[in-house]
């Protein structure tokens, strides 16, 4: 069975202040910290990792393998969510510089591994969902509550609908000259809300 927590974590407290710090920085930063392979795309990743570590931790320290396989589907996740951050490894094959001063990559067909790349992501994404479904099946057959965090995945979704379609194609006019650092801050902060959602899904007895 699946609920929703309507329980006010910590952890959205902190969701908060970090909000509070993080948006006013894209109206101060230049905008070359969000280029590709710059300071707010690779602290994506660092959030990102943070949120794998976390994973690894609960899956080792979990009792109830079972429960094990949902963390672990999580970590693949990550994971995937990582390589797409770093453009699948593309950010480490530079080969020149535009004229707005960003770094342009190599196609990833270009690089040796590259047409392996997409059967990997999509193997790896049907390994998460096959282990999310044993999951469900286990909670489900065992009378277990998995309770999902509200404040942290509304916020999850907020930020990534900010940053992929109102700031990514510049919908809001007058803020059109900080839309690629509100882009970025607002994916930042959608990181860290689904970092805090994995924290704080709990499994427990009905």
């Amino acid at each position: 069975m699946v609920c929703v927590d309507k329980y006010m974590h910590k952890t959205y407290y902190v969701l908060i202040g970090l909000m509070v710090f993080l948006l006013p920085q894209a109206f101060i930063l230049p905008v070359e910290c969000s280029y590709e392979n710059h300071l707010l795309e690779n602290l994506e990743v660092f959030v990102l990792g943070i949120g794998f570590i976390n994973m690894l931790y609960k899956t080792a320290n979990l009792n109830k393998d079972k429960i094990n396989k949902f963390y672990l589907a999580c970590g693949i996740f990550y994971i995937v969510m990582i390589a797409r951050e770093l453009s699948y490894g593309r950010v480490f094959y530079p080969i020149g510089i535009d004229k707005n001063g960003e770094q342009i990559f190599m196609n990833i067909h270009q690089i040796w591994y590259g047409p392996i790349v997409y059967p990997i992501i999509a193997v790896l994404v049907l390994i998460a969902l096959f282990l999310m479904i044993q999951t469900y099946k286990y909670i489900k057959k065992e009378q277990i509550i998995c309770s999902i965090p509200r404040y942290s995945i509304r916020l999850f979704i907020i930020m990534m609908i900010l940053s992929q379609i109102v700031f990514e194609k510049n919908l809001i006019k007058f803020l059109a000259d900080y839309g690629q650092l509100l882009e970025e801050c607002t994916e930042i902060l959608a990181y860290c809300s689904l970092v805090c959602f994995t924290y704080d899904i709990s499994f427990k007895k009905k």
